[in-house]
């Protein structure tokens, strides 16, 4: 608890967004992680209105206000890149930033789950570019990765699980559009790179200094490759079996285990990297109601009814927060 005490009095240090640049040459690439939590969250109301007997008005509310928010930082990242390309690269060549690239492609292909059934046609195109787009970015993040020889062990924190959680997104829909081997594909790059890199971060967590203060909220994105996992393994089987119940387990575990470390959290204040917790909630939701339709078990149903009220809190509590720093000038500052 020390060690967080001091990285909190760290955070306090930092010069005052007021003394810093800002403007959109200076827009946080990690805020597309909003859009993978408005997207999940959609999905899970999605999913847990037909249970409740209830008129998908929330999801219809949640697909608008997430495909507002992907259009609208899509053309300021495009603006980026023609206008300021220098702090794009300079965003790809941040051991943290660069990761956050992913959430773009991710954007794509949750938002084609979100549309299979409204606009099938809309669903396909997004899949198709998304998925591509993504397995390319994996190789180029692995690529600089191997090659580069600035970044060290501290410098690894869960946001660089984020290219790696993509590709098992991937077959969720991609079941419905491409060709059996590919979703494999898919999904054995996502399961096996995940499972390698859940075991980096916790040697890195256990033996290493502490996280920053900024990136503690990322700690939610462990959930992710394990319910996304579930999700997509049961797509392509069809059904739940042994392999299913140790995923889904272990994002129920690692669900618990975040619940017992909530004081870590809560403690410190709201920055944009809160937004990582927001999908990978979604994720185990998600997971969580696709269990109960698989296995019929009543206490799937309830959990999934309190972890979507959970969502429903968490998703306006960040977008709050996020006005909050808008309105204060302190959205789009120049990081170190």
């Amino acid at each position: 608890m020390s060690s967080l005490s001091n990285t909190a009095q760290q955070g306090a240090q930092q010069p005052s967004a007021e003394a810093q640049p800002r403007g959109l040459a200076y827009f946080p690439i990690a805020l597309f992680t909003s859009v993978m939590g408005y997207t999940g969250t959609t999905i899970a109301a999605m999913r847990v209105e037909p249970l409740l007997n209830l008129p998908p008005v929330a999801s219809n509310v949640l697909l608008a206000i997430s495909t507002v928010l992907f259009l609208v930082y899509l053309v300021i990242f495009i603006y980026r890149v023609f206008a300021h390309l220098e702090e794009v690269r300079r965003d790809f060549d941040h051991p943290v930033r660069m990761n956050f690239f992913g959430a773009i492609t991710i954007s794509f292909l949750l938002l084609s789950v979100a549309y299979a059934e409204i606009g099938p046609t809309l669903s396909k195109t997004l899949w198709w570019i998304g998925a591509p787009l993504h397995l390319l970015l994996t190789l180029v993040i692995l690529n600089k990765l191997i090659t580069q020889t600035k970044f060290e062990v501290a410098h690894y924190n869960p946001a660089w699980f984020i290219p790696i959680v993509g590709n098992l997104i991937a077959p969720i829909q991609g079941v419905a559009y491409a060709p059996k081997d590919l979703n494999w594909l898919y999904f054995s790059i996502g399961l096996v790179m995940g499972t390698i890199y859940t075991t980096i971060f916790f040697y890195r967590i256990f033996f290493h200094n502490p996280l920053p203060l900024k990136l503690l909220p990322t700690f939610f994105i462990l959930m992710a490759p394990p319910a996304v996992g579930f999700i997509a393994y049961v797509k392509l089987t069809g059904h739940v079996d042994t392999f299913a119940y140790i995923l889904y387990g272990f994002a129920f575990f690692i669900g618990l285990l975040l619940l017992f470390l909530v004081k870590m959290f809560y403690r410190i204040p709201f920055f944009i990297s809160w937004w990582a917790q927001l999908f990978p909630s979604a994720a185990i939701t998600i997971a969580t109601v696709l269990m109960f339709h698989e296995t019929g078990e009543w206490i799937y149903r309830y959990l999934a009814y309190i972890q979507m009220l959970a969502l429903l809190f968490l998703v306006v509590w960040f977008t709050w927060k996020t006005l909050g720093l808008l309105t204060a000038k302190k959205l789009c500052v120049k990081e170190d």
